[in-house]
């Protein structure tokens, strides 16, 4: 972003202009003992040239530890036709595109996420309208629970802990009561849906395990399944949600061609079954024609009330995630059938470090069974010190207090072989 400072002759021009006298003016709504008198006590302000050697002489400071952190945003390689596509100005706008006759490159661009999404989930329709992975799974607690007439639902603890504070949020406003469900060796363990609108589960869990949806569905064959993913890249290694017959499966979409950004912003995925289409949160784009037989594209068959009326809506969200959602798609599109072998390496690597670890005394893979990127390792004190500028993982203790000692390992395309060679020997030296 350039740097672009007002005179006092700007701010001047700009207060005449809204018919105020002073910049005070505008904050005379705040009680007079509430505003701050004396000045801040802040540097004074710097020319541009003098601001960005500032800023370089701090980022020399910054250090770039080796890292395998995970646990909901993944380090993934970005090709560079992401970047191009998606800075073309005809897609900058993030208006909700109502008008279909000046959004046809907007709304096809949705389309085919939306196309991309429900191919790889097995799902009848996908929407391109959420925040993230943790919200669009709240927005689908609140679907259940309209849809099953039921305030309660199902909640297993292998969730992303963050995903559950999010949960646990929406659940407070909306009256919805939560049941957490304990977890066995990794895994979502038994329950009881009586009075239970839904059960949501995390696949691949936050531990990085597979759980046995085709079981759970059994069990919970008279509620609503959820299901969420931290890593859609596993997708293109797991078979599709339909064929456990799950209702309604969110994601968080970062992996698919947005960066990190220190957190955000992200990328929701939902998508359920052709039952629930009109009571989709968010937006979907349709392929039509128009009148000269043209092909379009349009928003259509969820309601306006979705989008702005609150006593009809199932959800209020009303932003357009459509620029994440298109890196989404030209990510998709890039990687094409390839995207199966790009999950394999991820998975490859991650199955070669627990092999090498395994080997060392004071390293304990904490759960033998299938995983996608993300493995649970028990490290003594003393090997762990050894790990000189070496993120190893997230450490799970504050989360799981049975899990003292515990970090969740995570390895992409990233990670390479000698980044994983590196970590071995700085343990056995």
């Amino acid at each position: 972003m350039d740097y672009t400072p007002n005179t006092d002759e700007d701010r001047e021009s700009m207060l005449r202009e809204i018919g105020v006298q002073g910049i005070m003016d505008l904050f005379k709504d705040i009680p007079e003992n509430l505003i701050q008198k004396s000045a801040l006590r802040i540097p004074d302000q710097l020319s541009e040239f003098e601001l960005i050697r500032e800023l370089e002489k701090i980022s020399i400071k910054n250090k770039k530890p080796l890292s395998f952190l995970g646990g909901g945003n993944y380090n993934h390689h970005i090709p560079s036709t992401v970047n191009a596509i998606i800075s073309r100005g005809e897609f900058s706008t993030s208006y909700t595109p109502y008008q279909p006759e000046i959004s046809q490159g907007t709304l096809q661009a949705i389309f085919e996420y939306q196309s991309m999404i429900c191919e790889l989930t097995g799902m009848d329709v996908s929407n391109a309208s959420m925040y993230d992975g943790a919200t669009s799974l709240a927005e689908a607690m609140i679907l259940a629970s309209k849809i099953k007439g039921k305030k309660q639902v199902l909640v297993s603890q292998a969730l992303n802990p963050f995903y559950r504070e999010v949960l646990e949020t929406y659940a407070r406003a909306s009256e919805i009561k939560i049941i957490k469900i304990d977890i066995v060796d990794g895994l979502t363990s038994d329950f009881e849906t009586e009075g239970s609108s839904a059960i949501i589960v995390q696949n691949p869990n936050f531990f990085g395990l597979i759980e046995n949806l085709e079981e759970i569905r059994k069990k919970a064959a008279d509620i609503l399944l959820i299901s969420s993913t931290t890593e859609p890249l596993s997708w293109a290694m797991l078979k599709p949600f339909s064929e456990y017959d799950v209702d309604i499966v969110t994601a968080e979409g970062q992996s698919f061609g947005n960066p990190m950004n220190f957190g955000g912003p992200g990328l929701g995925i939902i998508a359920t079954k052709q039952a629930y289409l009109r009571q989709i949160p968010g937006r979907l784009a349709g392929e039509t024609v128009d009148i000269h037989g043209n092909r379009g594209f349009a928003l259509t068959l969820c309601t306006r009330e979705q989008h702005i009326r609150r006593e009809k809506a199932t959800s209020n969200i009303c932003t357009n995630e459509g620029l994440c959602a298109l890196a989404a798609a030209v990510y998709l599109a890039t990687y094409g059938r390839n995207l199966g072998r790009l999950a394999q390496l991820n998975n490859q690597l991650a199955v070669y470090f627990t092999c090498k670890l395994s080997q060392i005394e004071g390293v304990d893979l904490v759960f033998d069974k299938p995983f996608f990127n993300e493995f649970v390792i028990r490290i003594r004190k003393d090997l762990l010190s050894k790990l000189s500028d070496i993120e190893i993982g997230i450490s799970l203790e504050n989360y799981y207090p049975n899990l003292e000692g515990c970090y969740l390992v995570c390895c992409t395309e990233m990670t390479s072989k000698e980044d994983i060679d590196r970590v071995i020997d700085e343990i056995t030296q």
